[in-house]
């Protein structure tokens, strides 16, 4: 089972997005900010990234530098806006992906799927 790292501070969005992506066959981790998620890193390696655009204690795209200094697990950014900068910068600072709100779940899970497919994670439908 693929291990996918959640990083939001909203509650809310994070109970969700865990029980869609649980139910859709990962395991889930979450952490609130940048400074718990680099806990959880440590902690175990996770097959990929789902972050939120975030402007606490760590901003994301300090948070995308600091993921990339020691590892290659895939990152989705989930934007705050449709603001084609946010999502360029983002993606210079290590992200795989940018999807901006609202949020799309189906298409969140193929993307997904699909960077695993490309690191071999998973295999080919």
């Amino acid at each position: 089972m693929k291990r996918i790292l959640l990083v939001s501070s909203n509650s809310t969005m994070n109970n969700e997005l865990a029980f869609l992506l649980q139910h859709s066959g990962f395991r889930v981790a979450g952490a609130v900010d940048g400074v718990q998620a680099m806990v959880e890193m440590e902690k175990s390696t996770p097959d990929l990234i789902v972050m939120r655009e975030n402007r606490r204690k760590m901003n994301g795209d300090e948070l995308c530098i600091r993921i990339r200094e020691t590892s290659d697990a895939p990152i989705i950014v989930l934007g705050q806006s449709n603001e084609h900068l946010a999502e360029v910068e983002m993606l210079e600072m290590g992200a795989d992906a940018y999807l901006a709100q609202p949020l799309n779940p189906r298409e969140l899970l193929a993307r997904i799927r699909s960077l695993l497919r490309r690191r071999g994670s998973l295999p080919t439908t």
